[in-house]
C-alpha cells in the first residue's frame, strides 16, 4: 500500500511541471544570454511566482512581460534565485524571483551580445 501512495504521488508531482502556458505571444520573445548591442533598453521586471518547475517561472515572467503597456521583444535575466514558501502542505515548497532587462531589438533573431563580442546570438 505504502508503495502504491509513493508511486502515486510521484506520478502527481510530475504532472504539476508545465501549467504555466505562452499567453499573448510571449513565445515570440527572445532570451539572450548577455547584454545586447544595439538594443533600446526599456525596463526592468522582477516577477515571483510560486511554481514547481523553473520553465513555468521562465513562461510566467515571459507572460508578465507581453502584459506591460511597452512589452519588447527580447529580455536577459539578470538575477534568479528562489525563497522556501512558509507554512505550505499543498503546493511549490519554493517561490521562484527572476528578474529581468526587456528590450526592443531591430532584429530579435539576430541579436549580438556583450557576452561573444558582438557574434549573433540567441538562447532559446
Amino acid at each position: 500500500m505504502k508503495k502504491i501512495i509513493a508511486l502515486l504521488s510521484v506520478v502527481l508531482l510530475a504532472a504539476c511541471g508545465g501549467l504555466i502556458k505562452n499567453e499573448n505571444g510571449s513565445q515570440y520573445l527572445v532570451q539572450l544570454d548577455a547584454e545586447p548591442i544595439g538594443c533600446t533598453y526599456l525596463y526592468k521586471l522582477e516577477s515571483e511566482v510560486s511554481v514547481y518547475d523553473a520553465d513555468d517561472a521562465r513562461r510566467y515572467m515571459e507572460n508578465r512581460i507581453v502584459d506591460q503597456a511597452r512589452p519588447g521583444n527580447a529580455y536577459w535575466i539578470t538575477s534568479q534565485r528562489t525563497r522556501p514558501n512558509e507554512w505550505v502542505i499543498f503546493g511549490p515548497e519554493r517561490a521562484f524571483i527572476l528578474v529581468a532587462n526587456v528590450y526592443d531589438c531591430p532584429n530579435p533573431q539576430r541579436v549580438r551580445t556583450a557576452r561573444d563580442g558582438g557574434v549573433a546570438t540567441v538562447s532559446y
